[in-house]
């Protein structure tokens, strides 16, 4: 979407952002390292030199590999590679039995873990609900317990504030085997983003710290909402974020030099005839994929956001939003795509619309693949073989090939008469009978008894320091 120039001046905008209007940085330590790197800090303000970026961009990993939760290399992030996975956090979720809007439980989270365990197009999980059964402080480390024990595929995870950031990294430390483990093979990105516009908070600025020390990959992406908390433009939310995420990138390399950290962000511009966020406009998709570009540009690994509706329901707004976006973004150069499954503008989860999130994701990875031009594609063999006038059903080139063919498992392709005498099923109630069976019949692999009896403790331990 933009030239070489246009990507230089794009990030020369934010460079000038960062020397001339400043960032506020709400951590002490944070404030320290940059002061002590020679930034201008007047009180919280943290003016940066361009020269500060570079080097930070020098040091900053331009390759992060993730590992599921065995220890196998699952992501590679800096690759040419999309991954996609759901988004976090949805206080609602529409129940797989009733249909309806209600709560987010706990349930959920399990239900959205093991449906991204079966699922082949979903690369990552994220934990869709935010459980309204447990205790409000403690929320994240159920999440984390939870997608831990039913998702063997990595995931990407955000925490509360910084004393269950260091609660959560112990937990991750007894899963991996020991904090050498952890930074070796990493099976989790730790999610943290800045409070727009151009403020570090305390505990964002912590998470990505702790991350460093860690060497576990952080994010440190912008989710800005146009014409609120960013320029209306998407030119002026580009350079902001950009401008937001590439403080952060200074911080956790001042930190510790070659530490993990991702940039990219996303945008949901704000409706003015509704006040309320816009995930589907296609103003957003304008700025992820220009920070997508960008952020390639520097050489850095990417996240950013697909397969999401401002819909209430599975319907037509559903698929079409859904569609554009993840059609765009697995054109893009982003590398972590997540929020496939969003309802509502990202307040509320569901199963269905991950199932067909991930039918969507294979559908367009099929067209990626493109033609095969081998001689078995070719079929000059079988061209000679059947001739003018004859028939390739019966053909063995047929037999040999014909399931190289993509099918998607919930398109209907009967007749009309068929699908009426099979139910008569729509898209919907199709793609609720697969959750249910993978939910009711998905057995992931099992984690050792020990790390559960960690994870464990350790909580009981926070909830009895939180009383």
């Amino acid at each position: 979407m933009l030239s070489e120039q246009e990507k230089n001046k794009v990030f020369n905008k934010a460079l000038y952002v960062l020397e001339k209007v400043g960032v506020e940085i709400r951590h002490d330590e944070a404030l320290n390292l940059l002061g002590e790197a020679g930034a201008r800090v007047e009180d919280s303000r943290v003016y940066l030199k361009p020269y500060h970026v570079e080097e930070a961009l020098r040091s900053a990993p331009k390759y992060v590999p993730i590992y599921d939760r065995d220890g196998e290399l699952a992501l590679e992030l800096g690759s040419a590679e999309n991954y996609f996975g759901p988004g976090s956090d949805n206080p609602s979720t529409v129940d797989l039995e009733t249909g309806e809007r209600r709560q987010s439980k706990l349930s959920d989270v399990k239900n959205f873990s093991l449906l991204v365990d079966a699922l082949p197009n979903m690369d990552f999980l994220m934990s869709m609900a935010l459980p309204q059964d447990v205790p409000t402080r403690l929320a994240d480390l159920y999440q984390f317990r939870t997608m831990t024990v039913n998702n063997s595929k990595p995931f990407v995870f955000t925490s509360a504030d910084n004393r269950n950031t260091a609660e959560l990294f112990e937990m991750a430390t007894a899963v991996a085997g020991g904090r050498k483990e952890l930074e070796e093979k990493p099976f989790f990105v730790q999610y943290t983003e800045p409070t727009s516009p151009l403020v570090g908070s305390k505990d964002a600025l912590g998470r990505l710290l702790l991350s460093a020390e860690y060497g576990v990959p952080a994010t440190y992406t912008s989710g800005t909402l146009p014409g609120a908390s960013s320029p209306a433009t998407p030119a002026g939310t580009v350079v902001m974020s950009l401008a937001e995420e590439l403080s952060g990138v200074v911080i956790s390399q001042l930190k510790r030099p070659g530490a993990p950290v991702i940039i990219g962000g996303a945008a949901s511009p704000m409706d003015m005839k509704t006040a309320g966020a816009s995930y589907g406009l296609p103003a957003a998709l304008l700025i992820d994929k220009a920070l997508s570009e960008v952020s390639k540009y520097l050489d850095m690994p990417v996240f950013s956001e697909a397969g999401f509706s401002d819909s209430k329901l599975i319907d037509g707004q559903q698929a079409m939003e859904a569609s554009i976006s993840i059609t765009e973004m697995a054109r893009s150069e982003a590398d972590l795509i997540h929020d496939v499954g969003y309802l509502e503008s990202g307040q509320t989860g569901s199963l269905e619309s991950v199932v067909i999130g991930n039918e969507i994701v294979g559908y367009i990875r099929r067209l990626q693949e493109g033609i095969n031009l081998d001689e078995n594609h070719l079929a000059i063999d079988a061209l000679k073989r059947v001739g003018p006038g004859g028939r390739f059903l019966t053909d063995e080139s047929t037999l040999d090939t014909y399931k190289s063919l993509y099918q998607p498992e919930l398109l209907d392709r009967k007749s009309y008469d068929s699908w009426k005498e099979s139910g008569g099923k729509d898209l919907r109630e199709r793609a609720r009978e697969k959750a249910r069976k993978v939910i009711g019949e998905h057995e992931p692999e099992p984690l050792p008894d020990e790390a559960v009896q960690a994870m464990d403790e350790i909580l009981e331990k926070s909830k009895a320091e939180l009383g």
